[in-house]
């Protein structure tokens, strides 16, 4: 059954790329009319259909069918595919607020001239479930879940409601656009704390997947303000680079798809019980380093591409003269710049204990590569990550409907600013760095030449490990827990540390009962006493003017 499905949605996804190549359809075929056409609103059936190939189980399934119906159908219909997509995802219990946005957005979509000012909003709300947005630090089982196919089709989902939002007034949407990009940035540090302190595999990629939807919020933000702005450059740079971000989704794919055959062969995918998979299993461990390389933002791959688009996008934003114009911008930078060290440090923490650490466990010591037959499925979900990263203007002129068929679009390899004066070359960097590091192996090859037969090391009288710890003591290397510390002891000392999460804990409590005892003293103060007129008239006029005040019609 499950190679059937595949070969479903593997056809779904060659359909799309079809349309999108500028080839027609035969009549007849496509059951439904304006399904599989050259459209970029429906440009997200190409990734998803890929998606869709890759997933193993029904929930899996049943969140792609969700977001295929939210890409595809009409607004009131895309609404209620996302909000199957946040059930299918197992988010629902924890974003009730999400699904009662969703019912609304879905509301405001056929009446957008009377309330086109909210939507942003409501999409905001409507969509941090499917994108993983939270602004907590906390990473217990219950509130950071593992990470599965489910959640990527749970969040082109939540792309194709933003690329498809009804545009609004000019003033709330430059309000709209401001607010949408600190909350992303804010999301995007979330995030990579959170990928920092994961305690497993699947639950890191959590936190690198809700980084990214803080990327998707801070975009969404940009192109309201282009739009708001009229910038017709900066908005279709936004929107470039918004088509990047659902590319850079299949690293999350390439990732998913190795974790799965890891956990076969390795075991639980604990961190405090991994290492040493980078020797064990060398080909699944370069796959899936090539997957963290790709979603860390370094050269040459398709993360630095988007980094650069998106730093791009931030300085081109409109700001008032002098320093409090250029205030806001460097916040952003900053906020940006410190959710992405900490987004490296996770990563360094995942490839350091689970791919270049020792075994900790018989069982993830014995651990191996993998039959030809499943290392080349996992080899066919890192083909499309490795193609944009090198053509990415190949990839865009394909999802924006400007292919044509032949080998003309293979020569768009740029990518331009939204001014026109930088450009990026990524194929050229690919290259470079490839140079580099064929350099730089054969170099080590030549300078470290492999023994022509096995010496024993010397022990310094200890006993022998036993057989299976052929790494050594595991006791003596780095834990998982040690990079969150040493950035925190670099913040705080440990001591104060202690104490603030000590009063974290217990200010929730004393904040409720500090909250009840208010309400209780206010409701026994005005109990039986009317309001004064006058006091009612002030409230009400104060109300009405910030109303206005936001939707700019005054």
């Amino acid at each position: 059954m499950r190679p059937v499905l595949a070969a479903c949605w593997l056809a779904v996804s060659l359909l799309q790329g079809v349309a999108q190549a500028g080839f027609t359809l035969p009549g007849g075929v496509v059951a439904w009319p304006g399904v599989f056409v050259a459209r970029p609103d429906l440009a997200l059936l190409l990734p998803l259909g890929l998606v869709g190939a890759g997933a193993r189980n029904l929930r899996d399934l049943a969140a792609c069918i969700a977001a295929a119906l939210a890409v595809a159908g009409a607004p009131v219909m895309a609404c209620v595919g996302a909000g199957w997509a946040l059930q299918a995802a197992g988010h629902a219990p924890r974003h009730a607020a999400g699904r009662v946005a969703l019912l609304l957005l879905a509301a405001g979509c056929v009446f957008p001239a009377q309330a086109g000012w909210l939507l942003p909003g409501l999409c905001a709300v409507g969509t941090g479930g499917l994108l993983g947005l939270s602004l907590s630090l906390r990473v217990a089982p219950r509130v950071l879940r593992p990470f599965h196919m489910a959640d990527i089709a749970a969040m082109l989902a939540a792309m194709s409601l933003w690329a498809r939002l009804p545009a609004g007034t000019a003033v709330a949407g430059m309000r709209w656009g401001g607010v949408l990009i600190v909350a992303g940035c804010l999301f995007y540090m979330t995030a990579s704390w959170r990928a920092l302190r994961a305690p497993d595999a699947r639950r890191v990629l959590t936190g690198l997947a809700g980084g990214t939807g803080g990327i998707i919020i801070t975009l969404a933000g940009l192109r309201l303000l282009a739009r708001a702005d009229d910038l017709p450059g900066m908005a279709s740079c936004a929107q470039r680079t918004y088509l990047l971000v659902a590319a850079l989704l299949f690293a999350g794919v390439l990732a998913l798809r190795a974790l799965d055959v890891m956990e076969r062969e390795a075991g639980a995918l604990v961190l405090a019980r991994l290492g040493g998979l980078g020797v064990l299993m060398p080909r699944l461990s370069a796959l899936f380093a090539l997957a963290l390389l790709a979603e860390s933002g370094l050269p040459p791959l398709l993360g630095f591409s988007i980094i650069w688009m998106l730093l791009r996008l931030l300085a081109s934003m409109p700001h008032a003269a002098g320093l409090a114009g250029e205030v806001p911008l460097l916040l952003a930078l900053a906020v940006l710049g410190v959710g992405w060290a900490v987004r490296m440090l996770a990563l360094v923490r995942i490839v350091a204990v689970m791919l270049c650490g020792r075994p900790r466990t018989p069982r993830g010591a014995g651990a191996a590569d993998p039959p030809v037959r499943a290392q080349w499925a996992v080899l066919g979900a890192g083909l499309p990550i490795l193609l944009v990263s090198v053509w990415p203007g190949w990839w865009l002129a394909l999802m924006q409907g400007e292919a044509r068929s032949g080998w003309s679009g293979l020569a768009a390899v740029t990518l331009t600013a939204p001014d026109g004066e930088a450009a990026l070359h990524p194929a050229r960097l690919c290259l470079l760095v490839a140079l580099v590091g064929g350099m730089v192996a054969v170099a080590r090859r030549l300078a470290c030449r492999a023994p022509a037969r096995q010496v024993a090391g010397w022990q310094q009288g200890a006993p022998a490990v036993p057989p299976w710890m052929v790494f050594g003591d595991p006791l003596t290397q780095v834990g998982p827990g040690n990079p969150a510390r040493m950035l925190l002891d670099m913040v705080v000392a440990a001591p104060a540390r202690q104490r603030f999460m000590r009063a974290s804990v217990r200010s929730p409590v004393l904040l409720r009962r500090l909250v009840r005892a208010g309400a209780g003293r206010v409701a026994g103060t005005w109990r039986g006493r009317r309001v004064p007129d006058p006091v009612a008239l002030v409230v009400a006029c104060v109300l009405a003017l910030m109303f206005i005040a936001w939707r700019g019609q005054g």
